[in-house]
């Protein structure tokens, strides 16, 4: 007899986020634009869930009517994180253009090569920023 392991599977989702350190953000645009499909098999894990109980086991309707009402939201979450990938090579377009199509010497602007210089107030070399 097969269990429904969700709740394993669940908490093996959660321990993945509590220990999740991506070395870069590219690593987090690539895993945000994995989340859709991430959201599609729970959805369609409680389609499935849903359908057994309604065809199959003796569950009163009302129970079955919410367990659609939960399969169309997730379904609805997994639309939403459509969007996530797409918003963020947007947002950061400047960023990954830099990433994917780097300048010559571009290690030279990482922050590791310039940490004597982050987050000074005072203009490093004699340098001002031009006033408006």
């Amino acid at each position: 007899m097969a269990q429904a392991r969700f709740n394993e599977a669940a908490a093996e989702m959660l321990g993945a986020a509590l220990v999740y350190n991506p070395e870069g953000m590219m690593q987090v645009g690539n895993d945000f634009a994995q989340m859709p499909e991430a959201f599609r098999n729970i959805a369609g894990a409680m389609q499935k869930m849903a359908q057994r109980a309604n065809d199959d086991d003796p569950i009163h309707p009302a129970i079955v009517d919410i367990m659609h009402n939960m399969y169309q939201k997730l379904h609805e979450v997994a639309k939403m994180a459509e969007d996530l990938g797409p918003a963020f090579r947007s947002l950061h377009a400047v960023d990954i253009k830099r990433i994917e199509s780097p300048r010559r010497g571009e290690a030279k602007w990482d922050l590791s090569a310039n940490r004597d210089h982050v987050g000074g107030s005072a203009p490093a070399y004699g340098y001002s920023a031009p006033t408006p």
